[in-house]
């Protein structure tokens, strides 16, 4: 293929076609300044080099900034305790005296509820955050009294799974929100929806590492293949530096010899990626964001708490 001059001018329908979008996001490319070009009649001129440059952007922050480890908290089964997760790891890093971004990229919303925040009058959410490029995403954050700080969610996310086909680099679009971020905090930790979906890959391309919450039951433990599957494409083709950080055991009944084999088999079959904490099975855990805390703070004595304090800890150390 020939390569053209930088200052080679191209109509919309030749940028399009370039960046493997439709003409319209072209043209919506150019009213948000994300794209250069001069009008001419009902058309643009755009410079080739414009273009190059939104092929092969810059680094957005570079690497001796950079403070913030980015977790992603994934699990294509819904219920397994991801956003409880999130929640009660953050408020612990918090009590170690970290500054803490809980991210939520689920449609459902649960987390920003939990962590008390108005999500049916929330105005402005990560949502537009992630189509838009030019908006600052600090006014957005919401400070809890938990201490930790919130990047929310509202239910209009469940469309930008489709409103992000179109966009150039579509699945690094969160990993370039958070680089505006990662000064501000030493972690920020990702609630990623129950799916494998554009959300969920665009967490694992930001993330450096993943945490796995899984129960001790056999349903939950069926698709582990497929999630560890597509952790190895991720890292192969968007993120050679994403590690796992560890299986976190959830809701487990120690009383149930089910449980206990299922925990077994998988430090058995995982050696050396399960996490050493067990999270308990408990109606704390489910009374606790109806009050807008976390169980730390709702019930600061429970085995759980102890749990996640521990987690806090190899997290921030690992």
């Amino acid at each position: 293929m020939r390569t053209m001059a930088a200052d080679t001018l191209l109509s919309t329908q030749q940028v399009a076609e370039q960046l493997g979008v439709e003409k319209k996001t072209v043209l919506r490319y150019l009213h948000s300044g994300k794209l250069k070009g001069t009008r001419i009649g009902r058309d643009y001129r755009i410079a080739a080099g414009a273009v190059s440059a939104l092929l092969d952007p810059p680094r957005q922050v570079p690497v001796a900034e950079r403070t913030a480890i980015v977790t992603a908290v994934v699990n294509q089964k819904g219920g397994v305790g991801k956003t409880t997760t999130v929640f009660n790891l953050g408020v612990a890093l918090h009590l170690l005296g970290r500054r803490v971004l809980l991210v939520d990229l689920d449609p459902q919303a649960a987390l920003s509820a939990s962590a008390g925040i108005p999500v049916a009058h929330l105005t402005i959410s990560i949502y537009q955050a992630l189509l838009d490029d030019t908006l600052d995403p600090i006014p957005i954050i919401r400070q809890t009294p938990s201490g930790v700080d919130v990047l929310p969610a509202t239910l209009d996310l469940a469309a930008a799974e489709v409103e992000l086909v179109n966009v150039t680099l579509r699945e690094l679009v969160l990993k370039d929100l958070l680089a505006k971020l990662l000064p501000r905090y030493d972690h920020i930790l990702i609630d990623c929806p129950p799916s494998l979906g554009l959300l969920t890959i665009n967490a694992l391309a930001a993330a450096d590492r993943v945490i796995i919450p899984l129960p001790c039951e056999f349903l939950a433990t069926r698709g582990l293949n497929l999630l560890l599957r597509t952790l190895e494409k991720v890292q192969a083709r968007l993120n050679r530096d994403l590690k796992m950080a560890g299986i976190l055991p959830t809701m487990f009944d120690g009383r149930t010899t089910n449980a206990n084999e299922i925990l077994q088999e998988l430090r058995a079959s995982f050696p050396g990626q399960v996490f050493d904490v067990i999270i308990k099975q408990t109606v704390r855990l489910k009374e606790s964001p109806a009050a807008g805390l976390s169980i730390l703070e709702y019930d600061r004595g429970h085995d759980v708490s102890r749990s996640y304090l521990q987690l806090a800890q190899e997290v921030d150390h690992a």
